[in-house]
């Protein structure tokens, strides 16, 4: 279970990618060969982690940039972490 006290990282053969300009970001599993395209929120947790940070200190770092409340900001990208869990595309820092 991810927490908010959770260190997050990507996984060993995930690449994460801007493709620039307005033009969003991906996610290439070489594990799986699936190609995921990424909101703008889960590209901007994405880049924050850094497999030092907690969950909960990403949250901090990205408050500023989305007009929604913190409780609510965090109960969302909780869930994402869980999710990109669950895809192998994040792994736990131990």
């Amino acid at each position: 279970m991810v927490t908010s006290q959770t260190c997050l990282r990507l996984g060993d053969d995930v690449s994460f990618e801007s493709m620039g300009n307005d033009q969003g970001s991906v996610i290439l599993s070489l594990g799986s060969g699936y190609l995921y395209t990424c909101n703008d929120t889960t590209a901007a947790f994405l880049s924050e982690l850094d497999g030092r940070r907690t969950v909960g200190a990403v949250v901090t770092a990205l408050e500023a940039r989305f007009a929604v409340e913190r409780e609510r900001l965090e109960s969302d990208l909780l869930a994402l972490a869980e999710e990109l869990l669950a895809e192998r595309i994040v792994a736990v820092v131990s």
